[in-house]
């Protein structure tokens, strides 16, 4: 039978399920269906792993460098999560819904937190890092974080923005580490456990590894061999300090770039996951394989509409506003992806974090006749040409969207020419270096509120990527970071989204849709979680 689980009340499985495994799709089945079939897998998975077995995972594009830290892309990160650990990590398993961010110890054993919210101490659990040259299996200290950290803070982008707010990091001894803050900072524990903060060896930060082309961690895959756009090769790491993890002998990540030879693996059990297809592509293939699992979830990010506001007319809020008038986002996500919702600043994937649904509806609305109003009181009666990129490295979907919307803006007289750009030159030479008019894009999977509003909307933001300047907004921003009472820290976040979308609009929400990514039968606790690295792997074993 086709089998349906982990549907909690909101969803996701992403980018790389996007490039690993994401789809949408109506399943067919009822409640009793799901919840029966639901019942039945976790039983299954309650049984004793087994040990052994190659897991392959199909994706349809490479990084161009393995180094975490200069490079943020969603495949650079969920190739780094096989081998490398952060202080702390987000829970995974049966019990856990996908957008749960809840912190558990990961090379950090425990962590205590001074009254005043200003000193955080961190002490490391015994682990090893994997036995390959020049680090040759030595036990984890504390100087690693030191390095690593300050490596972060030094290098340019998201990373660092994340460590902003410290002004000081000690090892006080070989297990223990301390963060002292600036001031007060709310995000400060999710950020530890963000998924851009790997940890490194000594040894790697001064240069002795190619950090591009190598890996050492201590995680539970050891990377064996990489050959650039054709597949990574990882073994189990013997020594991994989770007792008797990981299960699976061999991982491999492989660059399949055509989506019907990754659907044909998937169909013939030379691949575990596939992900990225139509809703229609996963009927014809739950038709063919009956057997097949599939999760449904709640994307943990969303596509965007983002313009550079040092370009006329894009400088004009009117035209922002027409812009995000003119696209019938419901029809759109309903027709691409088979459901999902009106997303907003905060993706609803982070929950209350993000405005409630009534009122994105309400603040984002479709109306293609005030659209073309707006346009003619900026000045624009039979509007204007402009180019909207896009990328194909994520997949058909996303081009299809900029399909979509291309139309739509016709539709109320904005002349759009689409421009497919490859995926290493989208993300390194257009998106963040601001050389566009329009562009269509998914957005990073933001773990964290401020990520969301502050990382891309504040002037001084590591990834404001569309030239948005203002100083009200940029006091906001700066505010709600220092908010430790979460409450009063929700309330802000909210406020601040209601005035983005009503005097900012760049980049522009559109939907964040709901994924449903199919996984072979014998796959065992395939649990999965919103954020990059396939942190779940260490638990996945194969009943075959």
């Amino acid at each position: 039978m086709f089998k349906i689980r982990n549907l909690p009340a909101l969803f996701f499985f992403g980018l790389l399920l996007l490039l690993l495994g994401a789809c949408s799709s109506d399943s067919g089945t009822d409640g009793n269906a799901r919840a029966e079939a639901d019942s039945s897998e976790n039983e299954e998975d309650a049984s004793e792993p087994k040990y052994g077995g190659t897991f392959t995972m199909v994706t349809p594009a490479d990084p161009d460098t393995l180094d975490p830290h200069r490079q943020s892309s969603i495949y650079t990160h969920q190739m780094a999560g096989f081998v490398y650990n952060k202080l702390v990590t987000y829970e995974t398993g049966p019990h856990v819904e996908f957008t749960d961010y809840n912190i558990v110890p990961d090379l950090a054993e425990d962590w205590d937190i001074s009254e005043d919210g200003t000193v955080y101490t961190f002490h490391l659990r015994e682990a090893y890092w994997h036995d390959k040259e020049p680090v040759n299996g030595r036990q984890v200290n504390a100087q690693d974080v030191v390095a690593t950290m300050e490596r972060i803070i030094e290098l340019p982008g998201h990373q660092a923005a994340i460590l902003s707010e410290v002004e000081s990091i000690e090892a006080t001894d070989d297990t223990t580490v301390v963060f002292t803050l600036k001031q007060p900072f709310a995000p400060f524990l999710n950020f530890m456990a963000n998924h851009f903060m790997w940890i490194l060896p000594q040894e790697a930060v001064d240069g002795e590894l190619d950090l591009a082309t190598d890996v050492i961690g201590t995680g539970p895959f050891v990377l064996e061999e990489w050959d650039d756009n054709v597949q990574a090769t990882y073994s189990r790491n013997p020594n991994f300090f989770e007792e008797g993890k990981p299960y699976l002998d061999e991982l491999i990540y492989k660059v399949v770039p055509d989506q019907g030879a990754r659907i044909a693996a998937f169909r013939t059990e030379q691949a575990e996951v596939i992900g990225g297809i139509s809703p229609e592509e996963l009927d014809t293939l739950v038709k063919s394989n009956p057997d097949t699992i599939v999760n449904e979830v709640l994307f943990p990010t969303q596509e965007q509409v983002y313009v550079n506001m040092e370009r006329e007319p894009f400088d004009d809020l009117k035209v922002r506003k027409a812009i995000s008038m003119a696209i019938d986002r419901q029809s759109m996500v309903d027709s691409i992806y088979g459901g999902g919702e009106v997303s907003g600043p905060v993706n609803p994937s982070l929950g209350d974090w993000a405005l409630p649904l009534e009122e994105r509806e309400e603040l984002l609305p479709y109306d293609p006749e005030g659209a073309k109003a707006l346009l003619a009181e900026a000045g624009f009666p039979n509007g204007f040409d402009t180019t909207l990129i896009v990328t194909d490295g994520y997949g058909e979907q996303l081009v299809r969207v900029a399909q979509w919307i291309t139309e739509d803006l016709r539709n109320i007289g904005i002349n759009a020419e689409m421009e497919v750009v490859e995926y290493a030159t989208y993300f390194s030479e257009r998106w963040p270096t601001v050389n566009y008019d329009i562009g269509v894009g998914y957005q990073t999977y933001f773990q964290e509120a401020d990520e969301w509003l502050r990382t891309q909307m504040h002037s001084e933001g590591a990834r404001n990527w569309y030239n948005t300047k203002d100083p009200e907004l940029d006091h906001m921003l700066d505010e709600q970071r220092m908010i430790l009472d979460e409450d009063e820290r929700l309330e802000k976040v909210h406020e601040i989204q209601r005035f983005v979308l009503e005097n900012i609009l760049n980049p522009i929400p559109v939907s964040t849709y709901y994924v449903m990514s199919p996984h072979q039968p014998y796959v065992k606790n395939y649990e999965t979680h919103a954020s990059y690295g396939h942190i779940h792997m260490k638990n996945v074993w194969l009943d075959k």
